[in-house]
């Protein structure tokens, strides 16, 4: 890849090439001086100058390389100090706080899980969400200074310029002041998103997404949610509400949809959904393994679907073909206007594999323009169910890398 230096005010020049120099440091694991002034096209005392800096603050460190420069010297090499300072990621959802500390290359250290019944109060939220901290601090005794940043995944409406979880339905709660009460409680800078939004950061770092400029990340569970990159950017839109593929319309005449519309993919292909059509072909009499573990257990799961559709039952099979179809409606069409080179698809649903996989990809095919049938690939996210979180604390490291500058309370 070909850097070309960046001009501008001094100030913003500077920190964008500190941010090169920073992410050619990061993308190669280790390299020169000499070779970075040659990938930039900055001059060796501007890249020396930056690299002193990036030393200084112990961002990065060096070491003597394997190879021999004209001289017979080892060359000194550079690499990212990934233990020298810790990044926080937080995923917050109705039944699950998930909280975890990561070193700068990404490598979870601690790890800490809160599991609620019900929908707390916000006070009782909020303070779940400072104690799932400490408890991931007191692991490796972790000081606090040492920590850059606390990134927040949310789930619902967010406004991430100023840290608000605006709607989150599944809590039942609006206008979550997430920022403002951790950066108060820690005094660390906290960065908070969508957390569909977080899960396709974390895939442009670490998954199915890594190195691909423009994609689509589709995530299924209860509700169903999508990420946007364009030019290795997350794109958010003007009402903070983009990527809402859950509502667009693939019916119109369609159930209704718990949002006020009729025809949503949300009322075909989301898990709640899925568990709805099963219920309702139950009671309509027709046969299914799931007619006998209800009777025994209860309540229909989406695990007895899981379970179910692996033993090829006809009546499981049937909804889950269905959703896939709904799903690549929805999706070709989201591909015929952004023409992204790849879409991800997360979600536990996919464990259903081909039933759900084949008719996706068939209708997608089918509802996208000739020009990009055949060049968006479909992948499935290898992330599991940390991916929301580990875009959460890739929120912090993102903006480090992005900016080539340590975050800033209010900054």
């Amino acid at each position: 890849m070909m850097y070309v230096p960046k001009t501008g005010s001094f100030e913003g020049m500077k920190s964008m090439n500190r941010s090169t120099i920073l992410n050619i440091i990061r993308l190669e694991g280790s390299i020169s001086r000499a070779e970075i002034a040659k990938r930039t096209k900055l001059t060796p005392p501007t890249v020396g100058t930056l690299v002193q800096e990036l030393l200084e603050e112990k961002l990065i460190v060096e070491e003597r390389g394997v190879g021999k420069i004209q001289g017979g010297r080892k060359p000194l090499m550079l690499s990212v100090n990934s233990t020298a300072f810790y990044a926080v990621g937080i995923y917050a959802a109705a039944e699950v706080i998930r909280t975890v500390m990561a070193t700068l290359d990404g490598t979870i250290i601690a790890e800490k899980e809160i599991r609620m019944k019900s929908p707390p109060p916000m006070d009782m939220f909020l303070e779940s969400l400072a104690s799932s901290v400490y408890e991931v601090l007191k692991v490796n005794s972790t000081p606090l200074d040492s920590v850059i940043g606390i990134g927040v995944g949310m789930h619902g409406l967010v406004d991430s310029e100023k840290g608000i979880a605006i709607f989150s339905p599944h809590l039942n709660l609006e206008n979550i002041p997430l920022k403002r009460y951790l950066e108060d409680e820690f005094s660390v800078p906290v960065l908070v998103e969508n957390d569909v939004r977080t899960l396709t950061l974390a895939e442009s770092w670490f998954g199915k997404g890594k190195g691909v400029s423009h994609f689509l990340c589709v995530s299924i569970g209860l509700g169903i949610g999508s990420g946007i990159v364009i030019d290795n950017k997350l794109y958010h839109g003007p009402a903070h509400s983009a990527g809402e593929i859950g509502h667009t319309i693939v019916d119109v005449n369609g159930p209704r949809c718990h949002c006020g519309n009729y025809g949503c993919l949300e009322a075909y292909a989301s898990e709640f959904a899925i568990m709805e059509q099963v219920q309702k072909r139950l009671r309509l009499g027709k046969r299914s393994v799931l007619q006998e573990w209800v009777e025994e257990n209860g309540d229909l799961t989406m695990d007895m679907i899981y379970e179910a559709s692996k033993r090829k039952d006809p009546l499981t099979l049937e909804v889950i073909e269905d959703a896939g179809r709904y799903l690549g409606i929805a999706i070709g069409n989201v591909v015929n206007m952004l023409t992204p080179s790849k879409v991800v698809l997360e979600g536990k649903l996919f464990r259903t594999g081909e039933p759900l996989l084949s008719p996706l990809e068939e209708m997608m095919r089918k509802c996208s323009v000739r020009s990009v049938q055949d060049t968006t690939e479909l992948a499935v996210s290898s992330l599991g169910k940390k991916g929301m979180v580990t875009g959460a604390f890739t929120l912090v490291i993102n903006q480090l890398f992005d900016t080539g500058k340590f975050l800033k309370i209010n900054g």
